[in-house]
């Protein structure tokens, strides 16, 4: 067994196993309200940059705004539509149609997953959701990147 040195009044190990300093909890974003970053979105996109959606102050604002009310978890729960699963989800990008998959890899994406947020019964936003901050990346009109599979 290793022998233990005080140092400053605290003792420690003569081995010099290295204790993190910071331990954070994976699922501690659950309890935070959501923040969103537009930096790195996908502007170059012809059909999934938010930059030419007709209806972003109408629909895509206004539903960013009534999320902040909730927090993640509140978020990740709800649940709705034709199906019995919850409207906002991670997406494996690998289960992506090609296109998004190819696109993802081109973009550098560093993740493999995806945060799907329903905004209505089609639209939806992509994004990286990283310590409770929603990195936009695509915003999908017609629920194309991650079709539903049919029952």
């Amino acid at each position: 067994m290793a022998s233990k040195k005080k140092i400053n009044g605290k003792s420690s190990f003569s081995d010099n196993k290295k204790m993190p300093a910071n331990v954070e909890n994976p699922d501690g974003y659950l309890k935070m309200h959501p923040v969103w970053a537009f930096r790195q979105c996908d502007t170059e996109h012809e059909r999934w940059t938010i930059t030419k959606s007709d209806n972003f102050l109408s629909n895509i604002f206004s539903k960013l705004v009534s999320y902040e009310g909730l927090t993640w978890a509140e978020i990740q729960s709800a649940s709705g539509g034709k199906s019995s699963g919850t409207n906002n989800h991670f997406e494996y990008i690998c289960e992506m149609i090609p296109e998004a998959r190819k696109r993802a890899e081109s973009l550098k994406l560093d993740c493999d997953q995806l945060f799907s947020l329903r905004l209505t019964g089609q639209e939806r936003l992509y994004g990286i959701l990283l310590g409770g901050v929603f990195n936009i990346i695509w915003y999908d009109a017609n629920h194309e990147i991650y079709p539903s599979k049919k029952k």
